[in-house]
């Protein structure tokens, strides 16, 4: 029989020829099946309750030794000669009494192999006893501190997993820490330390095991009692100590063994509890099955060979008949192409076929599910492109053909757009952000989708990020123009309502002209757009046709030239507050009558244009000054009159005073000091605006806006103030009458009396009772 066709033979084959194999070999298999099961599970038992056995006495051993420790603890806990006279004894001087002290820390040491050494620490003195080392006196703050934190503990004795030898920084050691004077929970002057010897320890836990099995032992907390078994010191082993004591701790469960699956190995787990000095240990140990079941194993494994000699006997006899038997079924599987991971491999030839043929079943409808799904983020995508000249190159046949692959057939089809703006978010209050208008204008895009009616079912609508968002429609052809007309203002209708209503903000909308042609569709759009600017100003909701929409010169306005050079001449003095209120009467002029947003924008762009020729004149380098940004640019994409003002004064106006101000003349500042020295000296004669300007040689109106720009207040309102503080001294210090105040300071009485009202709240008699009343109260 060739290659090949053996090869073909499948699953089905070799069930069916096993069958007859094991029917004339079963009797040997039963036999060394039921030895293996029953023989493996009887030495397992045994060795279970060996071992068990054997950790019942290992933990015996380790309990004795550690109620040893516990008696030697509470002896010394409760020993009356460790009471407060061991704070005044002199430990050089009382030699005795010191040595009978280790003597007696020693022979703790050598009754108790667990016992590694005994200190014995006296707070107040900082003195420390140790069979270890001998008598010395702590001078490290840092032991001082780590020794007085012990006596801070509220038991009296208690256990702790994590400490160091004094003088040993890198050392970790497990200790018993017994409080003086025993019994009490406070005051304590001292404490007996008593360190584990670790190496002990864990040659008790690891004589539990031999081989690959492991032992630990760990606290009520799940902290290691021992270290790992260096013999078997592996990440396998540590990872299976691990797991067996967070199973053990999780399940809580008194003593007991079982039998754990780890790492493809199958162990026989023993564990125990100890409790001694107010901590419980729990043991814990761990054979592999293996290790015992051997011998068994080697017997079984020889009647299986026994067996497979059968099978190939039988397989001889029978190999010829089962080919003509699956001759059939290996034609049809030949017809399905076999996987190349060999995915049902593991399964007969007529599980195979079905197989084979439910996969193709489910690989074509997700690839379809998929596809479907993907359409419209596609169509959406290409509808983008498209209407952003970016596939201006594309012919008719070709856009029709690739909307009708993203399922969308608008061959045939009218054609139609609109556009809309939305207004009034300046007016809501709150400073909005540019993220805030990405998701009001995502929000009207979702309402413009929502109520397009039935007969326009292909719609795309487009969101701009700058408060405005466009439509795209094909529409039936067997409807007019004037029908689609109606629709559109229908739709625009409800639209003004719905963001009105949700929004609340101001919408306009310009609907474009219907097309036959797809190909002129994006630059329709733009103009659509474009006839946004053609608003009215003085209308809050708009609706406005392409077709009607004439840009014709209406009647000659004049242009606000006066306020025009008021703002600049503000702007060059570096007066911010008069520049921003000129400039919104400036936008209130360009509002009035029947201006359109274009027309607003175009009297802006040439007030933009005077002042930047201004801050030219102050060799003021605008690149450098306003971070390269295009500012007509900036100011086109401005739709609220409020947005255009703000924008002036903090994007354009502000930084230019900054610079003008940090430029400003030095000579005119010392001016003004010296200036405002000598008002102060003659306030009481007669100061005016006009004598100090001849004076300084410049013009009224010139001082009064300097002054301003330095001092931040008006003449005017400076000498006022300045009188009506002399006024208050007068008051206060003298007796003079109101008349003789008035003449004083050069007002006449009812003036002043006003004047001093306004700014004081009260009048000048109400201020001087006032103050006498505090006088006498204070005397």
């Amino acid at each position: 029989m060739s290659t090949p066709f053996v090869k073909s033979r499948g699953i089905l084959f070799w069930k069916n020829l096993g069958l007859v194999l094991l029917i004339t070999s079963i009797p040997i298999a039963l036999a060394g099946m039921l030895l293996y099961t029953f023989g493996t599970s009887r030495i397992e038992a045994e060795m279970n309750r060996s071992h068990q056995n054997q950790l019942n006495m290992s933990i015996q051993q380790l309990n004795d030794y550690l109620a040893n420790l516990e008696h030697s603890v509470v002896r010394l806990a409760f020993d009356g000669s460790f009471d407060e006279t061991l704070k005044q004894l002199d430990f050089v001087q009382d030699f005795s009494k010191t040595n009978e002290i280790m003597k007696s820390f020693s022979l703790m040491t050598e009754s108790n192999s667990l016992i590694s050494s005994v200190n014995l620490y006296i707070r107040d003195s900082g003195k420390l006893i140790s069979d270890e080392i001998g008598f010395q006196t702590i001078r490290s703050e840092e032991d001082i501190k780590l020794l007085d934190h012990l006596l801070e503990k509220e038991q009296t004795i208690y256990w702790n997993y994590s400490l160091r030898k004094i003088n040993s920084p890198d050392s970790n050691h497990k200790a018993i820490i017994i409080k003086l004077p025993g019994g009490q929970l406070y005051g304590s002057f001292g404490a007996v330390i008593i360190y584990l010897n670790q190496q002990t320890l864990d040659t008790m836990v690891h004589k539990l095991v031999a081989g690959e099995g492991v032992s630990l032992l760990f606290n009520e907390h799940g902290d290691y009692v021992t270290a790992p078994n260096p013999v078997a010191r592996n990440q396998d082993r540590l990872s299976l100590e691990q797991a067996l004591k967070e199973k053990i701790s999780t399940e809580n469960a008194p003593e007991s063994m079982f039998k754990y699956e780890w790492g493809g190995t199958t162990y026989s787990v023993s564990f125990g509890k100890i409790a001694k000095l107010g901590s419980k240990w729990t043991v814990v140990s761990a054979t592999p099955l293996s290790q015992v079941t051997a011998p068994v194993t080697d017997l079984s494994m020889l009647i299986l060979w026994i067996s497979v000699i059968a099978l190939t006997i039988g397989l001889l006899l029978s190999w010829f008949a089962s080919n003509t038997m699956y001759a059939p079924i290996i034609r049809i599987k030949h017809l399905f192409e076999v996987p190349k991971d060999g995915k049902n491999e593991g399964k007969d030839e007529i599980s195979f076929i079905e197989n084979q043929w439910k996969q193709y079943l489910e690989e074509w409808k997700t690839l379809s599910n998929r596809v479907k799904q993907s359409i419209p983020a596609l169509r959406e995508s290409f509808l983008l492109q498209f209407l952003h000249h970016s596939l201006s190159n594309h012919t008719a046949r070709e856009l029709f053909d690739k909307l009708k692959q993203l399922d969308w057939d608008v061959e045939g089809q009218k054609f139609a757009v609109m556009a809309a703006q939305l207004h009034g978010l300046s007016e809501m209050g709150g400073k909005c952000t540019d993220r805030d208008d990405q998701l009001i204008t995502f929000a009207a895009s979702n309402i413009l989708m929502e109520l397009c009616p039935v007969e326009m079912n292909k719609v795309h609508v487009i969101h701009f990020q700058d408060m405005s968002v466009g439509a795209f429609f094909a529409v039936d052809p067997k409807l007019s123009n004037d029908e689609i007309k109606a629709l559109l203002n229908k739709l625009s209708h409800d639209y003004i309502a719905a963001v009105n209503n949700v929004l609340r903000l101001r919408v306009t909308i310009v609907t474009g002209k219907i097309s036959d042609s797809i190909t002129e569709m994006p630059h329709v759009l733009d103009q659509t757009r474009k006839a946004l600017r053609f608003r009215d100003l003085h209308t809050s909701n708009q609706l406005l046709d392409m077709n009607q929409i004439r840009v014709e010169p209406t009647h000659y306005k004049r242009f606000p030239t006066d306020l025009e050079r008021e703002i600049v001449h503000a702007v060059s003095l570096g007066l911010e507050e008069e520049a921003v209120t000129l400039i919104r009467k400036f936008m209130q002029e360009l509002q009035s009558s029947d201006s359109t947003e274009f027309m607003v924008h175009q009297g802006m762009m040439k007030l933009l244009g005077s002042i930047h020729d201004t801050i030219l004149r102050h060799d003021v380098n605008l690149y450098t000054l306003y971070e390269g940004t295009h500012l007509y640019e900036e100011l086109m994409h401005l739709t609220e009159a409020e947005q255009i003002v703000e924008w002036f004064q903090f994007k354009l106006i502000r930084p230019f005073i900054k610079t003008l101000s940090v430029a400003y003349d030095n000579q005119m500042r010392e001016l003004m000091d010296h200036l405002l020295m000598q008002i102060q000296d003659e306030l009481l004669s007669d100061v005016s605006l006009d004598k100090y300007a001849e004076q300084l040689n410049m013009s009224p109106s010139k001082l009064s806006k300097v002054f301003r720009q330095i001092n931040g207040v008006n003449f005017i309102d400076y000498i006022i103030r300045l009188r009506i503080e002399k006024c208050k001294e007068l008051l206060v210090h003298t007796d003079m009458k109101i008349n003789d105040m008035a003449e004083l300071l050069q007002y006449q009485a009812s003036h002043l009396i006003r004047l001093f009202k306004k700014s004081e709240g009260i009048t000048p008699r109400q201020y001087r009772e006032k103050h006498r009343e505090r006088d006498t109260a204070a005397l």
